[in-house]
């Protein structure tokens, strides 16, 4: 009997008995199966899956372990199951190659061949990754047939080498567009469909917004009424809210509590209009989707009546005190939502006791308690007493588990669930210049032009130019003098902040310009938050890689190669780009290297219609030279 490790991927053929491999077996269809499950005393499964069923199951290739093939002589009919959260690849095979196949079940009695790959030899787990169509043989091994065999498992290596499936690439139609999901996200979709009020937390990074978006739209195309109301911070809001909405053309038509179409600020009286246009818009059966901001929902309530029967809490952690106002507001009106979905990657900042208004916002008490009281008897135990009255709450052994256990229904969190995810995350955060700032940066742009007396831009003046553009981009610009520099506007940092308080692992924040070190130290002071400078030290790697600093600001020229940081952390934010793909490349290769067990999140901060944009289509394209540089410039000053 041979020792099979963990990956050893095998090939098992048949015809197909059931194919569920677009979609996870949930809500009602996972119920039935875990009642009967239940009654026949086996494993009973805890969530939702894709499987296939083969009858005349035979293994074709693969250092199958011994249990496997007794279990094949055994029965002809076999069932393979994919890891939580994963849709497994389906293929065809053409001149070769794979070529791989969406949206689309495999038919009752096609001919198929699983890949499938030992996932706990100990437990006698298999994981199913793909399938592809047609039948593949047994290959029989005969006397004198050894390089016969050598040469099919080599044409096997160079059709696994064409086709490598990836998580993502789940291709799927939803009013009427095209959305390109990782399996995670299509997982979350139907998690959002089959649980009216459910919580989605994951990372900051990983297309919630999207995802949450895709899933109302399906929604509605199966008869969803009512408003949507999304609730976020001010900058999400009138940004990443709207520009998914516009990149994917969803069908939502959005009105702001926030600001106006120019970028004003929205007065009292004229939200109180909005509201009444809700409502006359309701009369009529005209769904909109509002934004609003998380200091504001006390205002939004005291409107009038609760117009607004589906509810988006985007950083739900916002709401994790039951004394503030804007939680007794949303517990005033609960009632009558009828679906809420809220979204974070820190539910619990400070400590676990933050998870109670949280969840009871969505199942008001039937899990951890009716009371902030009753939660605290339960998980939690006095850490310390002020005059016999308890300060401070201390979780019990082993509570933050049972907490996530009973929360599980509820909430998908890779604390309660076994999600697979991209190894590496590409994410571009924008951000929008407010109007007085943008007027400085085309005053800029106009000066530049003049500078170099309305001719052409040369080599020679353009990396000052591009220099000049990609500071004031970032929200400053240095002086004559080189040393001072004047501040225009905080956008980027508050996103950047926003970003690292809201990701629940330690980040690296790369910048450029000595100017965004300084503002970037001040603003994360002003806000309560230690961040620090890098400083090359083999002492401060040490305190990095221990997890001993939660903001590592770091300048890509002092992070050479070789240089490991990948222990301390998983996530990396651009502040300011450069124009260096040696740097950007490198310094990405601190985080996404050998031994970095997270899947690792890099953020890319830019600034809309600035040369933050063309820098990045360049550092993409790995076209950095001097004619890109001429190019990015001339683009900009248009």
């Amino acid at each position: 009997m041979s020792k099979q490790s963990m990956g050893t991927s095998i090939r098992i053929s048949g015809m197909t008995e059931i194919s569920h491999l677009t979609s996870f077996v949930m809500g009602e269809d996972l119920q039935k199966l875990q009642a009967g499950e239940a009654v026949m005393g086996g494993v009973v499964h805890q969530h939702p899956f894709a499987f296939i069923r083969i009858e005349e199951a035979e293994l074709v290739s693969g250092d199958a372990p011994a249990w496997l093939k007794e279990q094949l002589l055994a029965s002809p009919v076999f069932q393979a199951e994919a890891g939580e959260g994963v849709l497994p690849w389906l293929a065809k095979a053409e001149d070769g190659k794979l070529t791989q196949l969406f949206g689309q079940e495999v038919k009752k009695g096609q001919g198929v061949t699983l890949q499938v790959t030992v996932k706990d030899p100990q437990k006698r787990e298999l994981a199913l990754t793909g399938v592809i169509l047609g039948r593949e043989q047994a290959a029989k091994v005969e006397k004198n047939t050894v390089e016969r065999q050598q040469k099919k498992e080599t044409e096997k290596e160079a059709i696994a080498e064409t086709f490598k499936p990836k998580l993502v690439d789940q291709e799927v139609k939803i009013a009427g567009q095209t959305l390109p999901l990782h399996d995670y996200q299509l997982y979350a979709l139907n998690f959002i469909e089959e649980h009216p009020y459910c919580g989605i937390f994951l990372d900051i990074g990983l297309g919630k917004t999207l995802t949450t978006l895709a899933a109302f739209a399906q929604l509605r195309e199966k008869g969803l009424t009512g408003h949507i109301l999304v609730i976020a911070p001010k900058a999400i809001a009138q940004s990443t809210w709207q520009d998914e909405i516009a990149k994917w053309n969803l069908p939502f038509k959005t009105v702001s509590f926030l600001a106006d179409e120019k970028g004003h600020a929205v007065s009292a009286k004229k939200r109180q209009e909005i509201y009444e246009e809700a409502a006359a818009f309701a009369a009529k059966s005209d769904w909109h989707l509002y934004f609003i901001n998380r200091e504001l929902v006390t205002k939004l309530v005291d409107l009038g009546p609760w117009l607004f029967k589906n509810v988006v809490i985007d950083e739900s952690q916002s709401f994790k005190s039951p004394t503030a106002k804007r939680f007794k507001a949303l517990k005033k009106v609960r009632g009558r939502i009828q679906r809420l979905v809220e979204l974070t990657g820190t539910p619990a900042p400070n400590s676990l006791e933050d998870l109670w208004s949280q969840i009871y916002l969505l199942d008001q008490g039937e899990r951890l308690g009716t009371s902030i009281s009753q939660y605290r008897s339960k998980y939690f135990k006095p850490g310390m007493l002020i005059n016999g009255h308890p300060v401070d709450w201390r979780p019990l052994p082993g509570s933050e588990e049972q907490i996530y256990q009973a929360i599980g229904d509820l909430v998908i969190s890779m604390k309660n669930t076994r999600l697979e995810l991209p190894k590496l995350t590409m994410v571009t955060d924008t951000v929008e210049m407010p109007p007085k700032a943008k007027n400085s940066y085309l005053q800029l742009k106009k000066e530049q032009v003049l500078e170099v007396g309305g001719g052409e831009i040369t080599a020679d003046n353009a990396a000052v130019l591009a220099g000049r553009l990609r500071q004031l981009a970032s929200g400053a610009i240095y002086e004559e003098d080189g040393v001072n520099y004047q501040e225009f506007f905080a956008d980027k940092l508050e996103r950047c902040f926003y970003l690292t308080s809201n990701t629940s692992s330690p980040c690296l924040v790369a910048y450029y310009f000595h100017s965004d070190a300084s503002r970037l130290l001040k603003y994360y002071k002003k806000n309560g938050v230690m961040a620090e400078l890098f400083d090359g030290s083999p002492q401060m790697i040490k305190r990095w890689n221990q997890g001993e600093i939660q903001v590592m600001l770091v300048q890509p020229a002092s992070a050479g190669a070789g240089l490991n940081l990948q222990a301390g952390g998983h996530t990396l934010i651009w502040f300011t780009l450069p124009w260096s793909l040696e740097q950007y490349q490198q310094m990405n290769g601190r985080l996404y290297r050998q031994g970095q067990k997270k899947p690792v999140i890099i953020h890319h901060l830019l600034t809309k219609g600035t040369i933050d944009q063309h820098v990045l289509a360049s550092l993409k394209h790995k076209d950095i030279s001097q004619e890109s540089l001429l190019k990015a410039v001339r683009m900009s000053l248009k």
